[in-house]
């Protein structure tokens, strides 16, 4: 389950936080640069941990 442990790690790093604004994130991947803007509901009930996990989950199951 290492998939879980490194989201697990991000959104560990990310938190829950409500932010002025969208928190942008560059990666290079080869030549290419790939840019992410990360957007939170402050009203929500599902931490950003809470939420990566599930989705990791779900796509565990429709795999098997």
């Amino acid at each position: 389950m290492q998939t879980a442990t490194a989201a697990t790690a991000v959104a560990g790093t990310l938190g829950n936080t409500a932010t002025a604004g969208p928190i942008t994130m560059r990666r290079r991947i080869g030549s290419i640069v790939y840019e992410v803007e990360l957007h939170f509901n402050p009203d929500a009930r599902e931490t950003m941990n809470d939420k990566i996990l599930r989705l990791i989950r779900r796509d565990m199951e429709a795999a098997t």
